[in-house]
């Protein structure tokens, strides 16, 4: 089935767009041979300018709804409608990994109603719904119970687990693409998730589309 929300049209070029700019800065970082507190600061600069960059583009379509760049709770429960720009993959951007996803998620008075995401290093347009469900490239994602289990698990965020966590896993992937990774666990390909990012954006994200 393939779908689409009414953002989409102006969401996704302006994602593509600056996602695809987030992932040239990497290259330049590289390039330049940057030390790495150096690269942090620039790849920092360079995501700054980018959500400065969407926040304006969706304030000119959306007027009375506010763009954060930063988790701001009392904002976020007091506004009728608001967005919140998130990136998924924040550490592999900054130690220069391509892999990460840039997004946008919409909430009405505090609720998550949609979210629209690219991954630029693989070119994946992922899209969720809250009534809808998660769609990747324009198919929905659907758990279906698998005959052979994949004894994969995914690990959110920086904290480490002890053998006796995961010892049940074969597989165990910390690929630090929190959105990618709980796309696994929803399809199926992976059994189980532990952890949580430390993005309050990413974790809501997480919470109201991508769990099981």
């Amino acid at each position: 089935i393939i779908a689409m929300h009414p953002s989409n049209s102006l969401l996704v070029p302006v994602l593509q767009k600056f996602s695809e700019r987030l992932l040239r800065a990497q290259l330049e970082a590289h390039a330049k041979e940057l030390r790495p507190d150096d690269r942090k600061k620039f790849l920092g600069k360079q995501f700054d300018a980018v959500t400065d960059a969407i926040s304006e583009k969706l304030e000119m379509s959306y007027k009375d709804a506010p763009v954060l760049t930063d988790w701001d709770p009392d904002l976020i429960r007091s506004s009728i409608r608001c967005w919140t720009i998130f990136l998924a993959g924040e550490a592999n951007f900054t130690l220069g990994i391509n892999d990460f996803s840039l997004g946008a998620m919409q909430l009405e008075l505090g609720r998550p109603i949609s979210f629209s995401a690219i991954t630029p290093a693989t070119q994946s347009e992922i899209h969720g719904h809250r009534n809808e469900g998660v769609f990747v490239n324009g198919y929905r994602i659907r758990k279906t119970l698998c005959k052979v289990e994949s004894k994969l698990c995914v690990i959110l965020g920086p904290k480490r687990y002890t053998e006796n966590d995961i010892q049940s896993f074969d597989f165990v992937r910390q690929s630090g693409n929190e959105l990618e990774d709980m796309l696994l666990v929803l399809n199926g390909r992976a059994q189980q998730s532990f952890g949580e990012p430390s993005d309050s954006a990413v974790k809501m994200l997480i919470t109201h589309f991508l769990t099981p």
